[in-house]
C-alpha cells in the first residue's frame, strides 16, 4: 500500500499499541460452558499438577504463602472458586491516572496533578523532556522510576524515587538500576507495589528445556519501616511464586501481577501450552480458560476479556469470567476495522480505532477516527466518529495520546501536542463533543521559542500509458520570518525541499525514458506497483541558542520489495542563522574521542580508529 504518513509515525503506532492498560476483572468457572472460538475446550477440572501429571510441589508449598490476600480457602472436597468481579479501579500504572479527586499524569518531562472539580495543577516533579518516566500511587506518595535519555556504558542510567503527592519530600531511594533494555528499543520499567515490595516489571521472552517461554527481567525492591528500599530477591515475590510450567503473559495489555493479585485475588498466566489460565499464586488453584493467546487481542476488565481476532476475521466478543461463556457485541459499527487501542472503563471497555474508506483514486488519507463504548451486556454505542480527530494522531515528539489519557464521567482527557508546545486537553464525548484547553507548556527549554509554521503538498504523477504512478508527499516546516536568522534559516530549508523535489522529478522522467524505450519495461516483473517518495520534516530541538530539525525521508520503488527510510539533522544558530555542525560545540577532536569511543563502539560491538570514529 502506497503510504502517505513518515514511517517513524508508523514504527511508533505499531510499537506504541503494546502500551501499559492493566486492567480488571475476574470470575468463577461454570463446568460446561463454551470456549471462544478456535480455542481448545477450558480445563473442567482444577489441579495442582501440571500438564505432564507431575505434582506441583512449588504450588502445594506452605512457604508460598508470603502474600497479604491470603484468606480461608473453600473445603478441600469442593472445587475452587475465583472470587467474584470487582469494580474498575484506576491504579493501572497508566502515564495518566485518576485517583480520587485527582488526575496525575506524567508527560514531557513533567509529572502533575489537576484536581478535577477545580482544575488546580499543581507540578510534582520535573525532569528533562527526553527522560522516559513511569509512575504509581501509594497511600500518601508517589513512586516513580526515571531513566535517562541516554546509554551509558555500564548501563545504568535508571533511578527510584518517591514525592509527596503535593510535591514535597521528594526522596532519592535507590540509583544507578540496570537499564530496562537499550534506550532506542523504548525499554523502561512499569512500577507497582504489592504487599511492602516494589516491583519494576520488565518482561522477556526466553527458552528453557527447548520451550520458548516468557520471562522477567523484574527488578525487586522491598519498602523498609524507615522509609528506604533494600532489594528483594524474585522468590520472594509473586513471579516466584508462579509454578515453572506456567510463564507470565508476557503482554503490557493484560494486568501485572501486582495490580491483579491487588484487584482480583489471582494472576493471569501462560500455560506450556500457549492458553491463557488464571492461578492463585498462595493456594495453587488454578483454572484454564481456553484461550488461545497467539489467536486474539485481548484487555481485560470487570470481569470481562475483549477478544478481537485479527486474523481469523472473526467479530469481536466478549470472554465472561463468571461463566466462560462469549458475549457477542451487538450491532459493531465497523466492518474492517484497524484497533488503535481496548482500554477499561468502569463499565465494560473503550474501543479506540479507525476505519478506512473505499480507496481513493486521489489516495488521499481517508481515516475515519472512532471512539466506541463497549457495555458488559455486548451493547456498542459511539462516543465519537470524526475523521479530523487530533487525539487519535501521533504527536510530533513520538508520544501517543491514545496512551496518556484517562476518562472521567464523559470526559476524555489526554495530552495534545503542536510543533512548540502541549497542552492538557479535555474532550467532551458523545452529543455535546467539543475540546477545551485545561493548561499549556513549552516543549522545548526555550525562552523566546520561534513560531513554527507548516505547509504539506502532496502529488500523483501517471508514468506513461501504465498503471504505475509516483506519489510524492512533502511535509515542511518554515519560521515564521522575525529577523534576519530567521530568514537565513528559511532559506536553507527551502534548499532542502527544492533537491528533494528536484530528484523526485529526475526519477520521473528516468522511469518515463525507460517506457519509450521499452513499453513492456513492467510486464517483466513479477510485482509492480506505484512509486513512493516523501520528506517529512519535524522540529527536533529549540532553545534561545539552536534549533534543530529532522528531514525524514521514505522511498519506495515499483518494482522493489519494501521501501527504506533515513533520516538527515540540521542544526541552526538561531542568532545567526548559519548551519551549526559538531566542530562548533566540540573544539577539541580528541576529548570528543574520549568521551564518544565507548558509547559507539559498545553499540557497534568492534574498535574503531580515530579517522572512523570522527
Amino acid at each position: 500500500m502506497i503510504k502517505r504518513h513518515i514511517p517513524r509515525r508508523y514504527f511508533h503506532i505499531f510499537s506504541l499499541i503494546l502500551t501499559v492498560f492493566l486492567l480488571a476483572g475476574c470470575g468463577g468457572r461454570t463446568p460446561g460452558s463454551p470456549a471462544p472460538p478456535g480455542a481448545e475446550e477450558p480445563d473442567t477440572e482444577i489441579s495442582d499438577t501440571d500438564e505432564s501429571g507431575a505434582d506441583n510441589a512449588e504450588a502445594s508449598d506452605p512457604r508460598q504463602t508470603p502474600f497479604s490476600h491470603a484468606k480461608p480457602q473453600a473445603p478441600a472436597d469442593t472445587d475452587y472458586v475465583f472470587p467474584d468481579p470487582v469494580s474498575y479501579t484506576d491504579d493501572t500504572g497508566n502515564a495518566m491516572q485518576r485517583d480520587g479527586g485527582y488526575l496525575y499524569s506524567y508527560y514531557n518531562g513533567r509529572l502533575i496533578r489537576m484536581h478535577l472539580e477545580t482544575e488546580e495543577i499543581t507540578l510534582i516533579y520535573q525532569t528533562a523532556s527526553t527522560r522516559q518516566l513511569s509512575f504509581c500511587l501509594f497511600g500518601n506518595s508517589v513512586y516513580f522510576v526515571e531513566r535517562a535519555g541516554c546509554d551509558s556504558p555500564d548501563d545504568k542510567d535508571t533511578s527510584l524515587w518517591r514525592v509527596d503527592k503535593d510535591g514535597k519530600n521528594l526522596t532519592l531511594l535507590q540509583d544507578d538500576i540496570p537499564n530496562a533494555g537499550m534506550l532506542r528499543d523504548r525499554t523502561h520499567y512499569c512500577i507497582d507495589i504489592y504487599d511492602g515490595i516494589i516491583y519494576l516489571i520488565n518482561y522477556s521472552y526466553g527458552f528453557e528445556n527447548g520451550e520458548y517461554a516468557a520471562k522477567t527481567a523484574n527488578l525487586y525492591f522491598r519498602l523498609e519501616s524507615d522509609g528506604s528500599v533494600s532489594e528483594a530477591e524474585e522468590k520472594d515475590t509473586l513471579y516466584g511464586a508462579l509454578p515453572r510450567h506456567l510463564s507470565p503473559v508476557c503482554d503490557v495489555r493484560f494486568p501485572s501481577f501486582p495490580y491483579a493479585m491487588r484487584n482480583y485475588g489471582y494472576v493471569f498466566a501462560e500455560d506450556s501450552r500457549d492458553m491463557l489460565c488464571r492461578i492463585d499464586p498462595v493456594s495453587g488453584s488454578r483454572e484454564s480458560l481456553g484461550i488461545s493467546l497467539d489467536s486474539y487481542y485481548m484487555a481485560v476488565s470487570d470481569g470481562l476479556i475483549y477478544l478481537d481476532s485479527f486474523y481469523s476475521g472473526q467479530a469481536p466478543a466478549l470472554f465472561s469470567l463468571s461463566d466462560m461463556a462469549l458475549i457477542p457485541l451487538k450491532d459493531f459499527p465497523l466492518k474492517e476495522t484497524h484497533c488503535r487501542a481496548v482500554v477499561p472503563a468502569e463499565q465494560g471497555f473503550f474501543f479506540f480505532g479507525w476505519q478506512f474508506e473505499e480507496y481513493p483514486v486521489s489516495r488521499e488519507d481517508t481515516r475515519q477516527y472512532v471512539v466506541l463504548h463497549i457495555l458488559p451486556d455486548g451493547t456498542v454505542s459511539a462516543l465519537l466518529s470524526d475523521s479530523g480527530l487530533p487525539l487519535l494522531e501521533e504527536s510530533y515528539s513520538g508520544n501517543d495520546p491514545v496512551y496518556s489519557s484517562c476518562f472521567f464521567r464523559d470526559h476524555f482527557y489526554f495530552f495534545e501536542e503542536e510543533e512548540t508546545m502541549y497542552s492538557l486537553t479535555e474532550l467532551s464525548l458523545g452529543e455535546s463533543a467539543g475540546s477545551r484547553i485545561l493548561g499549556t507548556w513549552p516543549s522545548y527549554p526555550a525562552l523566546s521559542p520561534a513560531v513554527i509554521t507548516a505547509e504539506s503538498q502532496y502529488q500523483e504523477t501517471p508514468i506513461g500509458n501504465s498503471a504505475s504512478t509516483v506519489y510524492c508527499a512533502t511535509e515542511k516546516l518554515f519560521l515564521k520570518e522575525q529577523n534576519a536568522a530567521d530568514a537565513s534559516i528559511n532559506q536553507t530549508l527551502a534548499e532542502i525541499y527544492t533537491d528533494f523535489e528536484t530528484y523526485v522529478a529526475g526519477i520521473i522522467q528516468e522511469e518515463q525514458e525507460a517506457l519509450e524505450e521499452n513499453p513492456e519495461w513492467y510486464d517483466g516483473l513479477d510485482y509492480t506497483s506505484g512509486y513512493d517518495f516523501s520528506l517529512s520534516v519535524s522540529l527536533d530541538y529549540m532553545d534561545d541558542d539552536a534549533i534543530s530539525f529532522c528531514c525524514s525521508y521514505y522511498q519506495y520503488f515499483a518494482y522493489a520489495a519494501h521501501g527504506y527510510y533515513w533520516s538527515d539533522y540540521y542544526v541552526f544558530d538561531r542568532k545567526t542563522g548559519s548551519r551549526l555542525t559538531c566542530e562548533d560545540f566540540v573544539k577539541n577532536s580528541a576529548s570528543f574521542l574520549t568521551v564518544s569511543r565507548p558509547y559507539v563502539e559498545k553499540m557497534a560491538e568492534w574498535d574503531f580508529d580515530d579517522e572512523m570514529l570522527l
